[in-house]
């Protein structure tokens, strides 16, 4: 694997990297608990210990108590030497409303667990310092929560809670003025990018400039005054020094990637330099094909993946997450669908290193209200910005089978929530694709994605023999359990791609969870996924992605154990996928 020249082991952010980075993970004090004043909570004495960013219900949280929980506290204690410039608080991942206090000065709140939320803490911030932190999660379903249970077990595929920090969480000293982003809008057509950037402590007598690099060798830059707190630039994005002067990206040319230096200048001098990288990729679709960089991919060869790991749970090590990327590529895939949970940004780097198709996918909600509508609408936005720049991520889900719009086939205001998030998507993420409803009863979306966990390759053949009559509207009783479109919606000519099938359980516990009756070997794994996969190779299909990579928790149907261990061999998983 290609490192981009701006990789630092341990960075959480790693397509903005600057060289200021202090980490608050280690030790912190913990406690459980509602009804506390942040007053009190900043002289109580703490009983436990917690390792952040683990959860509280996580072994390698090492708190040792997975109770139900709504309220939970931390603190830290920390020394730091302040600079001339802003300090800056990131919280990767808090779950679900957070509130913070820094030496007992308020510094503001946070609602939804998966995006990243910052404060400005100079002011504050003294020599020694006591940072207090206050989770709530209200174990209420009209908030998103992904596969997380709402209620008091876990069954089925819905798992144990992660409530309060599962995330990283970090300090960097950034300039008076400085970068606060730079979104690459890839414009593969004309081989460049227009780099939209925005500002903090905006002044007059900057200067923005961007330079790319392929191999170290530098290709192309630009300069242009600031005139306001954002503003854009043209990078090219051609290596004319090449006898082919465009290098684009793709699963199957993963090193292709231009480094990239984002700096502000004044007066001649440097007073913020960030790193990053960038890659010529473009996704969009014609009449029933997938486009990768405008040429038609054959099948995307998807899997699905809902990032639990062994000790972390939600919280995974960047060595795991790499595992995780490489297993996929070992094993004959080409793509995954990150499963209702937006994963630590690295493992999106990782998919960009290796090359590895992504759909990152919104958790849900599993009821409807106004908070519902307010929160995936915020979150979303919050969400699409943080990770539309990603080379590798193909596609934004934004619900998946009607959780947190139940009623979506017939209540029309549900299906203007559905349509009002792809839009967004569209709106924000240029040279993406958008899902509005995985699996079916769609409204707008760019691919019709349809779910069938039919357990023997005749049904799912005879499901598939249907398509035309079911997806022109028609209903075809036992091989589809919802119809492919909303009420009052019908098909413009899209791809079609089978975003979920398989589910086939094998598992020595014999009280796991799974689709349909389990394998009784490892034999018959194999060849019951081979048969429905090749069920599945029928002209006009864009691709599948098979349920699923490991295990998780009760739901027995990966083709890992949750421990990363193959229940087939590689090569038999590479058959499957007609590698």
């Amino acid at each position: 694997m290609k490192h981009a020249a701006c990789y630092k082991k341990g960075y959480p952010r790693p397509r903005f990297v600057r060289d200021s980075f202090f980490s608050l993970g280690g030790e912190w004090e913990f406690a459980f608990g509602a009804g506390q004043t942040p007053a009190a909570m900043q002289r109580a004495a703490f009983p436990l210990r917690i390792c952040v960013p683990y959860a509280c219900n996580t072994p390698a949280g090492g708190v040792g108590d997975a109770r139900d929980c709504d309220t939970v506290w931390y603190r830290r204690r920390f020394a730091f030497r302040k600079g001339r410039g802003r300090v800056l608080l990131h919280f990767d991942g808090a779950d679900y409303f957070c509130d913070v206090w820094l030496n007992g000065q308020y510094l503001g709140g946070h609602e939804g667990g998966y995006t990243r939320f910052t404060f400005d803490i100079t002011d504050p911030l003294r020599g020694e310092n006591v940072l207090l932190v206050r989770c709530r999660d209200p174990f209420d379903p009209a908030y998103p929560r992904g596969k997380q249970r709402h209620l008091s077990a876990c069954t089925g595929c819905f798992y144990e809670p992660t409530v309060g920090l599962w995330k990283e969480v970090w300090m960097e000293e950034v300039p008076q003025s400085s970068l606060s982003d730079v979104f690459a809008e890839i414009r593969y057509a004309d081989a460049g990018a227009f780099l939209h950037y925005s500002l903090r402590g905006f002044r007059a007598g900057l200067t923005f400039r961007a330079a790319a690099y392929f191999e170290g060798r530098e290709v192309s830059s630009v300069s242009c005054a600031v005139t306001a707190p954002e503003g854009r630039a043209w990078l090219s994005l051609e290596d004319r020094a090449r006898q082919l002067p465009v290098k684009p990206w793709s699963a199957g040319a993963s090193g292709q990637f231009f480094d990239v230096e984002y700096a502000l200048y004044e007066d001649g001098r440097p007073v913020d330099v960030v790193r990053s990288y960038v890659a010529l990729v473009d996704y969009r679709t014609d009449r029933d094909r997938i486009l990768v960089n405008y040429l038609p991919n054959t099948c995307f060869r998807m899997v699905l993946a809902q990032g639990y790991y062994t000790g972390g749970v939600l919280t995974g090590t960047e060595e795991q997450m790499e595992r995780d990327v490489r297993l996929i590529k070992e094993a004959g895939f080409n793509g995954v669908r990150m499963h209702q949970k937006l994963e630590d940004e690295r493992f999106y780097y990782f998919c960009d290193m290796y090359g590895l198709y992504v759909w990152c996918e919104m958790p849900s909600a599993y009821a409807t209200d106004e908070r519902t509508v307010h929160a995936l609408n915020v979150q979303a936005e919050e969400a699409l910005r943080q990770y539309r720049g990603f080379p590798s991520v193909m596609a934004f889900v934004l619900f998946n089978e009607d959780w947190g719009c139940l009623q979506v086939y017939e209540n029309e205001r549900q299906q203007a929530m559905v349509s009002a998030a792809y839009w967004l998507a569209k709106a924000l993420a240029p040279g993406k694709l958008a899902i509005g409803n995985d699996g079916w009863e769609h409204t707008e979306t760019d691919i019709v994605t349809l779910h069938n966990y039919a357990q023997s390759a005749e049904e799912l053949s005879e499901a598939v023999s249907c398509l035309p009559h079911f997806l022109a509207g028609g209903r075809v009783r036992g091989l589809h359990t919802r119809t492919a479109f909303a009420k009052g919606w019908s098909r413009r000519v899209r791809p079609v791609l089978m975003s979920e099938y398989g589910g086939v359980k094998f598992s020595a516990d014999g009280a796991s969870w799974g689709y349909g009756n389990a394998a009784a070997s490892a034999a018959e794994l194999e060849e019951r996924l081979f048969a429905l996969t090749r069920a599945l190779d029928v002209a006009g299909l864009a691709g599948y992605c098979l349920t699923q990579f490991t295990d998780v928790r009760q739901e027995k149907n990966g083709l890992f154990t949750e421990e990363r261990e193959p229940k087939i061999p590689l090569a038999a998983m590479r058959r499957i996928n007609g590698q």
